[in-house]
C-alpha cells in the first residue's frame, strides 16, 4: 500500500506545487522544486514496490497491489524524470532572441516585471554561443511583405497564442506581449520588431522568462510558434 500511496503523492505534489504557484500561495521556487520532489517520492515508491513484489512472491501472495504501485511509480518517475533531465540537457538560458547581435529591446516590460525578476539585458558574448549551439533554428523571419501587413500578422499571432498585448507601436514596428505558462502561471515577456529590408520585411522576436535560470526550451518554442503563425496564418 505504501508504494501506491507514494505514487499518488508523486503525482499530486507537482500538481499542487504548480497550482499553488499560479495562485500566488508561495514562492515560485517551491513550485519548481515540487517536480524533483515528486520524482524522489516516485523513486522511493518504486523501490518499495519492487521489494513488496519480491516478498509477496516468495510467500505466494497476490501481487496485484504491489504491482500496481510499482507500475504507477515507474510511470510517474519516467515522466517527471524527463522534465528534470531536460533542465540539464537543454541550453542554460531563459532569454532567447532571433537577433543575437542587436536583440529587440523592451519598453513596457520594465514597468510590470516586479522586483527580483530576471534581467532584460541580453549578453550577446555569453548567451550568443549558447543559443547558436542549442537553438540554431531560432532565426529572423524575412518575407516579401509590407511591414504593415506583417505587423498585423504578428499581433494576430500573439493574440492567437493567448498572450496579453502590453504595447503596440505600428510606426516603430514593435509590439510587446506577456505570455502566461499553462501550469505554473509564470509570466514571460515577448517583443516583436519589424524592419524594412531589401525586398521585404524582417521580423525579429525575443522572449524572456521573468523567473528561473533555465526555461526548458519554452522561449525558443514560443518564438518558433510565432514565426510559424506569421508565415502561415490560419
Amino acid at each position: 500500500m505504501s508504494s501506491l500511496i507514494l505514487g499518488i503523492l508523486g503525482i499530486l505534489l507537482p500538481i499542487l506545487g504548480a497550482l499553488g504557484t499560479r495562485a500566488g500561495l508561495w514562492h515560485f521556487a517551491i513550485g519548481l522544486f515540487s517536480v524533483p520532489g515528486g520524482l524522489l517520492l516516485a523513486a522511493i515508491g518504486l523501490v518499495l514496490g519492487i521489494i513488496a513484489l519480491l516478498r509477496m512472491r516468495k510467500r505466494g501472495a497476490r501481487l496485484v497491489l504491489p504491482a500496481h504501485g510499482a507500475a504507477l511509480n515507474l510511470l510517474v518517475g519516467l515522466y517527471l524524470g524527463s522534465i528534470v533531465t531536460s533542465a540539464f540537457i537543454l541550453p542554460p538560458m531563459h532569454n532567447v532572441s532571433t537577433d543575437i547581435e542587436d536583440p529587440p529591446k523592451f519598453t513596457a516590460a520594465h514597468a510590470v516585471r516586479g522586483e527580483g525578476a530576471n534581467s532584460l539585458e541580453y549578453d550577446s558574448d555569453r548567451l550568443g554561443p549558447i543559443q547558436r549551439e542549442g537553438y540554431p533554428e531560432v532565426q529572423p523571419l524575412v518575407m516579401e511583405m509590407a511591414p504593415e501587413t506583417m505587423y498585423e500578422r504578428a499581433v494576430d499571432a500573439l493574440l492567437g497564442m493567448g498572450m496579453e498585448i502590453t504595447r503596440e507601436d505600428p510606426e516603430q514596428g514593435e509590439v510587446e506581449a506577456v505570455a502566461t505558462t499553462s501550469w505554473f502561471g509564470y509570466k514571460d515577456d515577448i517583443v516583436v520588431r519589424l524592419r524594412e529590408v531589401d525586398g521585404g520585411t524582417r521580423m525579429d522576436v525575443r522572449s524572456v522568462s521573468r523567473v528561473g535560470l533555465v526555461d526548458l526550451g519554452a522561449n525558443a518554442e514560443r518564438i518558433l510558434e510565432i514565426i510559424k503563425r506569421v508565415k502561415e496564418p490560419s
